[in-house]
């Protein structure tokens, strides 16, 4: 803690030094005047998104004779500003890694406008090598701005042959278990989009739908802890946003990727662009298929019989999941301004699935007392459905803009399965004829959405964003069980396990948005308004349960420039977490197995997040270095709770509990520049509080915990890079137990081939068999200790082609005019 402490305190001392020193990244030759009045300025995009670009490099060279005069960084919001120029000619050279320089030529500062504006310079992407600067650009693979990080993925070897939540683990700050459920900064409620729309599928489905999202498919992770009035306010922990590769380069372009492992992994997939005037195109494909086990076991100390006993339970899992993946987007300039846009994805996956116990009871001397079984088998079946429409148009006037977009989703996850549970002798026979069950389980989220998108400068300082958003939502859930009957020799309904429930949400929001500049003040304020009604209706036992309420969520944030490479940045937020989970509203009992089962609650409360960040970044050439101390207070935060009944029955259910407080900060540092080593370190730190003296003092904690992750890449040649991944967490204490260490290790080489159109990637993974998690239980009435390792460990060899070309270099687009150039 001391360490992170001296770091903030020497960050914004080096901040306010910045402050008083100017502009630092501006030269001014020798024997130059400091008070000379011309400055050139603009915005530097990118061509394709209109995104700005961060951290691109601009260059002021004199006409006559060429010297060079300034060297200043576009600004979070990709603008620049070169101040302190003496009257003349000068050429503004733009370059950022991975894309296509561009220069201004002939731009005159004179004594009657000695302010420059060169407008807008859009820069295109290309991965290619510049032949006539004789090196090899690299896109850079971590960009840090004020709102957002965001670290690109399409060319990291550490990836190829995988699927998204590969690319997640190799990212900061996120977490991945062996459930496949997503964390941000220690907590799993977070919001995931794909291509910044939130998804309706819950943790467990959406977990499922990433796996089999191959990793090629996806171009960067952003991820926006603290999202303003204009977001979707869902989600405790922020948003990650996941941006598939939806652009195509001009012409035809293309590319295939095949891969397979040791672990029975096999991926096959393929993409194809095509750009012709006002139309582009971009669809792909993946293929998944995998085998890797699972095994998990209980050591359950049962501390409500006396003497005490002991339960041993020990299990493998063996999923088969078959996946077949398909993206398409497609866009049509409609005039200048104007653009209508359609997206689509669907997704397809069955699985083939076992799962065999074994339970052994355990007197207090530790020797066996009772002995069974459990096999339980079936094959699941998922879809996924996404389109979404939009369109954008552009008024005269710059950055005037109205947009409008209307998605629908369907999904269906479920499928049939088969139990078979013996009572076995101490000597492994079998005692009794065997149980056996047959269920059907399915869940069906349904979602349609609208929004509306309004942004309005107002003076060239001051800039309004207005909109509204409708979401409909339904989730219907059903589950029929039968028992198997030895005497009629036929299945019978089991009126326990049978349900049948539909959650109905609807939510209207409006935001208004007011940002603007002052000097080296960024200062934005939003407002949000939401009213949401749900209906549970659990059509067995006909109850029903309505929720109806409104919320506020404002936001703010204050920014300042200290220069182009020094900013602190200071924001709030608050944010919601709905309880609209099917596994947490179901009352039904849910079987794990017999000894384990799960309840929902109906009744749960929204939990309302209080977020407040303070953010200090300074960018360097080469290396950017971010600090971030954070502060959340959760309301009413929703938390499971295990208990247990004097048969040895083990349930959790989930409650609200009064408050949970977390703060601490994260620290990244990114380093870049095209050299030889690229990659970042990054680390978490966070201390928790919870009360839940409402629910069960047991439940509140008052502990600390830290992550840290690193990721480098080291370019031996021009075709021949090596990446490696190391990440860590301790031991931590939790709610209701401690959570052990856990690491990571993943390493991977790739070579270039026949001018980079075909890349070989051979990946190591997990080479030191850790891909592990361990935890304990306690409870007055019981302790237990949990162990559960999935079986990764292997190698993965890929193969990438890819065709097309990009535009040449004389095809950049330049938006804008430059005043004063001629």
């Amino acid at each position: 803690m001391k360490t992170f402490v001296r770091l903030a305190v020497a960050f914004v001392g080096g901040t306010l030094l910045a402050a008083t020193a100017g502009v630092s990244q501006v030269s001014t030759p020798p024997g130059a005047s400091a008070t000379r009045p011309g400055e050139i300025h603009g915005r530097v995009v990118n061509s394709a998104t209109k995104e700005a670009l961060v951290n691109a490099t601009i260059e002021i060279t004199s006409a006559a004779p060429a010297i060079p005069m300034a060297r200043v960084l576009t600004t979070a919001t990709g603008t620049f500003r070169a101040p302190n120029l003496a009257m003349g000619r000068y050429k503004v050279s733009v370059r950022m890694l991975g894309y296509r320089p561009v220069e201004v030529q002939d731009v005159d500062v004179l004594a009657s406008a000695p302010r420059v504006d060169v407008g807008i310079i859009a820069l295109t992407q290309s991965p290619q090598e510049l032949q006539t600067a004789e090196i090899i650009v690299h896109r850079a693979d971590v960009q840090l701005a004020p709102d957002r990080n965001t670290f690109v993925v399409r060319d990291m070897p550490a990836t190829r042959g995988g699927n998204a939540l590969d690319v997640l683990k190799n990212v900061p700050s996120v977490d991945v278990d062996l459930d496949n459920i997503v964390s941000l900064r220690g907590n799993s409620g977070v919001t995931v989009q794909i291509n910044g729309r939130p998804t309706p599928m819950k943790p467990a489905q959406l977990g499922n739908f990433l796996s089999q999202l191959p990793a090629d498919m996806v171009d960067k992770i952003e991820i926006i802890p603290n999202p303003s009035a204009r977001d979707d306010p869902t989600g405790v922990a922020g948003i990650i946003n996941i941006v598939l590769k939806e652009k195509a380069d001009a012409g035809t372009s293309g590319g295939m990727t095949l891969s397979g492992g040791t672990t029975g992994q096999a991926n096959v997939g393929g993409n194809f662009g095509y750009e012709r005037g006002p139309f582009t195109v971009y669809s792909s494909y993946g293929f998944l298929h995998d085998r890797r086990p699972r095994t998990e076991s209980i050591f359950r100390e049962n501390n409500y019989l006396t003497p005490v006993t002991y339960l041993d339970e020990t299990g493998k899992r063996v999923q088969k999941p078959l996946a077949h993946t398909v993206t398409t987007s497609a866009t049509y300039a409609l005039a200048d301004k104007d653009e209508l846009s359609l997206d689509i994805t669907y997704s397809t996956r069955t699985e083939d699935q076992s799962y065999g116990l074994t339970y052994r009871d355990l007197n207090s001397a530790r020797l066996l007392t009772g002995l069974h079984d459990r096999l339980s088998t079936g094959r699941g079946t998922e879809s996924n459905f996404e389109t979404a429409l939009a369109l954008t148009h552009g008024f005269a006037k710059k950055g005037h803009k109205l947009s409008v977009e209307g998605s629908v989703v369907r999904d269906a996850e479920g499928g049939p399965s088969n139990v078979t549970t013996r009572i076995l002798t101490l000597n492994g026979d079998l005692a009794q004829p065997a149980a056996r069950e047959a269920s059907t389980a399915w869940e069906h989220p349904h979602e349609n959405n609208i929004k509306v998108d309004y942004v309005r400068p107002l003076t060239p300082r001051l800039r309004l964003e207005t909109g509204y958003k409708g979401l409909q939502q339904q989730f219907h859930t059903s589950l029929d069980t039968r028992v198997f009957d030895n005497v009629s020799n036929l299945f019978v309904p089991d009126a326990s396990r049978i349900n049948d429930f539909t959650f109905d949400q609807t939510v209207n929001a409006a935001y208004a948005m007011m940002s603007g500049k002052s000097g080296k003040f960024q200062l934005q304020g939003g407002l949000r308004g939401e009213h949401a009604s749900s209906t549970f209706h659990l059509t067995t036992i006909g109850s029903t349960y309505d929720n109806s309420y409104n919320s506020l969520f404002p936001s703010g944030l204050v920014a300042f420039n200290a220069s182009d490479a020094h900013q602190v940045k200071l924001s709030y937020s608050t944010r919601i977490n709905r309880p609209d989970e099917p596994d947490i509203l179901d009352p039904t009992a849910h079987y794990a197995d017999p000894l384990n089962l799960s309840r929902g609650n109906p009744a749960l409360k929204p939990e309302y997040i209080r977020a407040l960040e303070l953010g200090m970044q300074r960018t360097g050439e080469k290396v950017t270095v971010q600090l971030t101390p954070f502060w959340r207070r959760t309301v009413d935060a929703v938390r499971s709770i295990r208990t247990i009944d004097s048969a040895g029955v083990a349930t959790r259910t989930y409650a609200n509990i009064a408050t949970s407080d977390a703060y601490g900060g994260d620290v990244t540092i990114a380093l870049g520049g095209g050299g030889k080593l690229t990659g970042f370190v990054g680390s978490s730190a966070f201390h928790q509080v919870s009360n839940a003296a409402n629910v069960t003092p047991g439940l509140s904690i008052n502990a600390w915990g830290w992550k840290a992750r690193a990721n480098g890449t080291l370019r031996f040649s021009k075709t021949l890079d090596v990446q490696a991944l190391l990440s860590y967490q301790p031991a931590m204490t939790v709610e209701q137990g401690r959570t052990f260490s856990r690491t990571q290790f993943n390493i991977a080489a790739r070579k270039k081939l026949f001018d980079d159109q075909l890349n070989v990637t051979l990946r190591v993974i997990d080479p030191f068999n850790t891909s592990r998690e361990n935890s304990t239980t306690v409870d007055p009435r019981f302790y237990q200790i949990t162990k559960r390792a999935r079986k990764v460990q292997g190698l993965l060899l890929g193969f990438s082609w890819t065709f097309g070309k990009p535009l040449k270099d004389e095809e950049v687009d330049l938006v804008g005019t430059p005043s004063g150039a001629q």
